[in-house]
């Protein structure tokens, strides 16, 4: 059977629905898997009975580096959309680093030149660790090396530490490989200035992307003022003051402080400066980048805003162009899926809540935020808890985008419906293995009040997930003990096609270890669900032909 010949098979169905269950990944049936652990017999009950297959959602797979990069949301909605592998964002940093290219970049020769005319500092903002999601510690250094190579007497980093795209309390292994480069540097020109000026936990400050604003106010004290609630003499002391206070505090949680030297902020940021978001993920930066750009901003007193040159890593809103300056410029999607089926008069929602909204959104469209047509692309957002932890809320918002899911569904108004729902996720990142299995149970509870109305409409139901998560919520570390895993899975994702008349008459393609079925695959299935021909331009669909 040709594709065309299986894509009559779905011409005349009612909409098609596409579930992201984000971080829910297919790992070993232990006691470190909380999908393994929960009650789930719906999703059980469709894998069993219906196409079902397995996605890679890491590494090459998806365009990353390294074999050993994790997938992420970002990467896995863009990819999703795409319907091909992409070079992402890291990838397109290193090897640019790698070819020299980077440090030809425009916008850094004028960073660089602003310190040099005005002999002020460069400042570096961002998430460090190596986890390769938002951030890697690589491209920080070479910016410190590039400083120093330019004859920057001050160059002060804002570190915001992780413990949830890497181990649990790893902030150590980071900060120190820039203490000791600082140390390196020092050593060739003792009147340099090269040194940690803040920090703290990525959840606590300045990474935040759910308007919670009084998370970028604190970062913004810390960071531009050197005001804080606590002050310390090196970033060790301060990480370390804190897990003397809690043993079991992931880095990511710790509070934020400022370094002080004779009872002074190391490094405020002021007029003159520059200034770099390191982060190459847009998602938890454009919140701090409208406090530094803005003149209009009602969040909170900001005080005196210091006039300084900003540039991102990446540009992290398209539709506004912001920041206008950036280092590298952003993977864009020119033909994406969203945009393709509107363009044959087909009609969709994307919908989630506030922490996802990017992703089925701005990430699935591969750059634009957006609809290219209101009247035929509905939007739908729900406003995600405003919680310290997820793990104390781990139904979130499932319920409500379920209902609102009915809605759309049974109006007959829509071809196709794409939902996030990001509790497998949310929830495996605050580390909490019971938390996590109530999280996906309550999915599992969604699963079973979508299914009765897709069989009403005569639509079909797709799943699939863009990462694991929950899959693996304990891991051994350095020592050879157990911890608590807040970050991503190599595991790979379920793909299973919920489809009331399936009698049999398809089967999905097999998947395994050295098969290469990942996201890029998901986009031409999803046309033929629809009863169209993939376009020639983007990978194979996952059907068996």
């Amino acid at each position: 059977m040709n594709p065309l010949q299986l894509a009559d098979q779905f011409r005349d169905r009612g909409p098609l629905l596409h579930l992201v269950l984000d971080g829910w990944g297919v790992g070993p049936p232990d006691d470190t898997n909380a999908l393994h652990k929960a009650s789930l017999p719906i999703f059980k009950r469709i894998t069993e009975q219906y196409p079902y297959t397995q996605l890679w959602t890491h590494g090459s797979y998806v365009g990353l580096p390294g074999d050993k990069d994790l997938g992420g949301s970002e990467v896995g909605h863009m990819t999703l959309g795409a319907g091909i592998v992409m070079e992402q964002g890291p990838s397109l940093i290193k090897r640019m680093i790698d070819s020299g290219e980077f440090f030809e970049s425009p916008v850094l020769q004028k960073l660089t030149n602003n310190c040099l005319q005005n002999d002020t500092p460069l400042h570096l903002l961002g998430l460090l660790s190596d986890g390769n999601v938002h951030s890697h510690i690589d491209h920080s250094i070479a910016l410190i090396k590039h400083a120093f190579k330019h004859g920057l007497r001050r160059c002060y980093v804002h570190a915001l530490l992780d413990g949830r795209d890497v181990s649990i309390q790893s902030a150590l292994d980071y900060t120190e490989q820039l203490e000791s480069l600082f140390h390196q540097l020092k050593s060739q020109r003792p009147e340099i200035d090269y040194a940690f000026a803040s920090a703290g936990g990525r959840e606590k400050i300045t990474m935040d992307r759910d308007q919670n604003w009084s998370k970028i106010e604190l970062g913004w004290n810390l960071h531009v003022h050197g005001k804080g609630e606590h002050q310390f003499t090196s970033v060790r002391e301060g990480i370390e003051y804190f897990r003397q206070q809690s043993p079991d505090i992931i880095d990511q949680d710790l509070p934020g402080f400022s370094i002080v030297r004779d009872g002074k902020p190391v490094g405020p940021i002021q007029d003159h400066h520059s200034l770099i978001f390191t982060n190459f993920r847009a998602d938890r930066a454009i919140e701090f980048t409208h406090a530094i750009l803005d003149d209009s901003f009602p969040h909170f007193d900001r005080g005196l805003r210091p006039q300084i040159y900003y540039a991102g890593m990446m540009t992290y809103d398209q539709d506004l162009y912001l920041p206008p300056d950036y280092l590298v410029g952003t993977p864009k999607v020119e033909n994406p899926f969203g945009k393709r089926i509107l363009e044959k008069g087909l009609r969709q929602f994307r919908l989630t809540e506030t922490q996802k909204f990017a992703h089925v959104t701005f990430f699935f469209n591969g750059g634009y935020r957006e609809p290219l047509d209101p009247k035929k692309e509905i939007y739908h957002l729900i406003n995600s808890d405003k919680v310290d932890s997820f793990a104390n809320a781990p139904a979130m918002k499932a319920r409500e985008i379920t209902d609102q899911a009915i809605q759309f569904l049974r109006s007959g108004e829509f071809d196709y419906g794409l939902i996030n729902y990001a509790n497998a996720d949310m929830v495996g990142h605050c580390g909490k293995i019971e938390a996590a299995i109530k999280a996906v149970e309550e999915v599992d509870r969604q699963l079973g009040r979508l299914l009765p109305v897709i069989d009403e409409v005569n639509g079909i139901l797709v799943i699939t997930a863009d990462h694991g998560n929950a899959d693996e919520m304990l891991v051994k570390n350095k020592q050879g003990s157990w911890e608590s895993s807040t970050k991503h899975s190599l595991n790979p994702v379920p793909f299973v096609i919920y489809d009331p008349k399936y009698k049999q008459q398809y089967q999905l393609q097999a998947h395994g270890p050295g098969i290469n079925l990942n996201l890029s695959h998901v986009a031409a299935t999803l046309f033929m669900l629809m009863g169209e021909t993939p376009p020639n331009d983007i990978n194979d669909s996952l059907f068996r032909l």
